[in-house]
């Protein structure tokens, strides 16, 4: 939908019998992209907006995001053909303020999962290596430590090679700084003082975090827009056609990748992301109320469970194996596992944040036949500003605890 490529084939295939006459921004073009996807985002509101307030699968509403999925695509459909007949001053609009907000709060979301993962990952090895006494898990903490600072080193120099010749200023700034702010965290991350502050910190979640950061600065130099005559070529992929059709694939796979975890992470991590624990399903149960039912013997004992999970008597698995004991138990009949209303949020903002992507953050032409996700100045501007707000996230998680001793840090 990009360009009027589709259009053409549609005509070349037909031997010319079938004919497409759509002006650009309508059937193809960065206003028909944001069309779909301003579609797609606006259903998740209106979902989000259905599901608001649903605590427990036994809500009546509760079916709307666990069930009704013929009427959800049918309506999905009809928003997306209304789309079509929406005035393209609207979609303007949309696509400069709207989306490129929601877009930008997403790729926010982005960040706080990956320090998030990063700790997660480290702590996971930890836990088994004390837990089994394994080498193994030693190993794969080391060793994957080691690959993520050699992927750091290897992308750096290959930067500095390809990318920062004479002339090329900019390049050269953002090679640089990138990695004096990546060498400046690792060794914030193993300072005394830090490590007192914070038991989690180390070098194997700064490494995740350096090679993440790098690995953005590297696609923003490869994926910048070919250089005129009187510019020195400070990307010597632009031109190359095996490099163009390999980041085309490449730049799609990640893109997709990156998208479906981040949405699907985000979406059931929203307690954790909201900073909100009230629709947990090992929150305890209130039970100071004159008026409540008398509960059975079996609520009763599935009641001190939860309570003794929520003081932290009793791992959250207790509460698991006796509701597992049921094969047809519902998981949700205590609260939700996730914020219905949350989780169509993040995919409403992910639409938006896919339309810029599709578009190269509203800077493709017409005149292109094949799009290159990432391949313009603003988007080369997005990843670069993008590495450095991960390592200041993460940093910020390395210095917090230190500049704020008082505040309890999760």
């Amino acid at each position: 939908m990009t360009t009027s490529w589709g259009i053409d084939l549609v005509k070349r295939i037909s031997w010319g019998f079938i004919t497409l006459k759509c002006p650009e921004g309508v059937c193809y073009g960065t206003l028909a992209v944001h069309r779909m996807c301003f579609s797609l985002s606006l259903w998740h509101i209106i979902l989000g907006v259905l599901t608001l307030g649903v605590d427990d699968s036994r809500h009546t509403r509760a079916v709307v995001q666990n069930g009704l999925w013929i009427f959800k695509f049918v309506g999905w459909i009809a928003l997306a053909v209304v789309a079509f007949v929406i005035p393209n001053g609207f979609f303007e609009f949309y696509s400069k303020y709207v989306a490129m907000g929601g877009a930008g709060v997403f790729l926010l979301v982005q960040l706080v999962l990956l320090v998030d993962f990063a700790y997660n990952l480290a702590e996971a090895c930890i836990g088994r290596w004390e837990d089994t006494e394994r080498p193994l898990w030693r190993n794969i903490l080391v060793g994957g430590t080691c690959a993520m600072y050699l992927v750091f080193a290897i992308m750096t120099v290959a930067d500095f090679v390809y990318f920062a010749r004479d002339g090329c200023g900019r390049n050269q700034f953002f090679i640089t700084a990138n990695m004096l702010a990546c060498i400046l965290v690792s060794a914030i991350a193993v300072h005394p003082r830090v490590q007192e502050a914070n038991l989690k910190s180390g070098l194997a979640q700064a490494g995740m975090v350096t090679a993440y950061a790098t690995y953005l600065v590297t696609s923003a130099l490869a994926g910048s827009p070919e250089s005129s005559d009187s510019v020195p070529e400070c990307n010597p992929l632009a031109r190359a056609a095996s490099a163009r059709a390999t980041m085309a694939v490449v730049g799609a796979f990640f893109t997709i990748g990156a998208i479906c975890y981040s949405t699907t992470n985000a979406a059931v991590k929203s307690n954790t992301l909201i900073m909100s624990s009230g629709n947990s399903a090992y929150s305890a149960l209130a039970t100071d109320d004159p008026n409540e039912v008398p509960l059975t013997n079996s609520q009763m004992r599935q009641s001190a469970l939860r309570e003794a999970v929520a003081n932290g008597s009793l791992p959250e698995s207790a509460l698991t194996d006796y509701d597992s004991d049921s094969s047809s138990q519902d998981d949700e009949k205590h609260g939700v596992q996730y914020n219905y209303t949350f989780f169509h949020v993040i995919f409403s903002m992910a639409s938006m944040y896919a339309a810029m992507l599709l578009t190269n953050w509203n800077s493709i032409s017409s005149t292109d036949h094949i799009i290159i996700i990432g391949r313009s100045t603003t988007a080369v501007w997005v990843k670069v500003v993008t590495s450095w707000l991960c390592i200041a996230l993460y940093m910020w998680t390395l210095v917090g605890p230190v500049v704020l001793p008082d505040r309890e840090w999760a």
